[in-house]
């Protein structure tokens, strides 16, 4: 093979890679708004490393895999709560193991019989494991935590919010 077939053969495989790792980062997000929207809260923390970071809004953080999943469980076990997410504009940027990307919300929660809508922003930090790829950390910021009857455009974005 020729210097020049090889450097395109290089480039092509560098590509492809690149085209697998955005592929396996979707399924990634996808796994986790899969196991929110079945009620699967106990595989959750299996998509995060050890020392991974997550911070839902003005809602919860949790440090490390055993607080991920200690939080991610009581969720779960919520009395009389719902909870859709649906996520979109997926973004991402790998550079070797490690990646970012962010993408949208737009979910649907309800407890004790009030229906919210909730849209916000995802960012998250990917790392490489030799078990794949997997969340080093995930932040959203909340645009809205309204409820259904009372809808996004009023006075009020964030009627979950503690006060004080």
């Amino acid at each position: 093979m020729t210097t020049g077939a090889t450097d395109r053969m290089a480039a092509l495989e560098a590509r492809v890679r690149l085209l697998e790792d955005k592929d396996e980062l979707r399924a990634l997000r996808d796994a986790y708004h899969g196991c929110i929207n079945d009620g699967r809260y106990g595989e959750i923390a299996d998509l995060f490393v050890d020392d991974a970071y997550v911070k839902l809004g003005y809602l919860a953080e949790y440090r490390g895999r055993a607080a991920i999943d200690a939080g991610f469980q009581g969720m779960g076990a919520r009395e009389r709560f719902f909870i859709r997410q649906y996520i979109h504009s997926h973004r991402i940027t790998v550079d070797g193991d490690v990646a970012s990307g962010h993408s949208y919300l737009d979910a649907k929660y309800g407890r004790f019989g009030v229906s919210y809508l909730v849209a916000g922003r995802y960012d998250d930090r990917y790392v490489r494991t030799s078990d794949g790829w997997r969340f080093q950390e995930m932040t959203i910021d909340f645009d809205f935590t309204v409820p259904a009857a009372v809808g996004w455009t009023g006075d009020e974005r964030h009627y979950l919010k503690p006060k004080g």
